[in-house]
């Protein structure tokens, strides 16, 4: 079985995070840019962890999760260093009918944190689901070859572009075909790829 490839809302939305440590803090990271609200529970806090969580809006536990630490979630990720305690907030997501991510430990998780390349509004997201992270980001890295940086004002200039084409060119057609050109043009000038045999 295959997973399905998604991109979430999570503004305004609840993610329970359990566990505070350097496993939990990257995935803070992956959570910075979507406007979540984060319910936190952890036997301790690491200063390092506290000044990850600036910018969030945040509620902090201290102590062992406990089910009532699912309320309102709609994501939950266990990122403990304890594999029975990760297998056990797992457990009690999936009996509530909640997308859980539980590190190290694919056949517990609804929900995997892909290797992502972020451009602006170009974003790839890959993943060996759950096999190799490891290989996840290698491919990565070679995209980020392939779309570097500097690509970034020719997205966004595409993007206003399809914008004012949309209220100024009512044909769809043929908005459509400027388009293609606009597209074939970035392909050929701002990301030209060889190809190998």
């Amino acid at each position: 079985m295959s997973l399905l490839p998604l991109f979430l809302d999570l503004r305004g939305k609840r993610v329970l995070v359990v566990g505070a440590g350097s496993v939990a803090q990257a995935k803070l990271r992956a959570l910075r840019p979507t406007g979540c609200r984060l319910r936190v529970v952890a036997l301790a806090f690491t200063r390092p962890f506290l000044d990850e969580l600036e910018g969030f809006d945040a509620e902090l536990r201290t102590g062992a999760f406990a089910p009532e630490d699912l309320e309102g979630a709609h994501l939950v990720i266990s990122a403990t260093n304890d594999p029975h305690a990760n297998a056990f907030v797992a457990a009690q997501a999936r009996a509530r009918g909640l997308w859980v991510n539980a590190v190290d430990d694919a056949a517990s998780c609804d929900a995997l944190f892909p290797s992502v390349l972020r451009r602006g509004p170009f974003v790839a997201a890959i993943s060996t689901e759950g096999a190799f992270a490891g290989l996840s980001r290698v491919v990565r890295e070679a995209l980020e070859g392939l779309v570097p940086d500097e690509t970034l004002p020719e997205f966004e200039a595409l993007v206003r572009l399809r914008q004012e084409l949309k209220r100024t060119l009512p044909d769809p057609a043929r908005r459509a075909e400027v388009l293609r050109s606009l597209l074939r043009q970035l392909q050929e000038e701002v990301l030209p790829v060889e190809v190998r045999p």
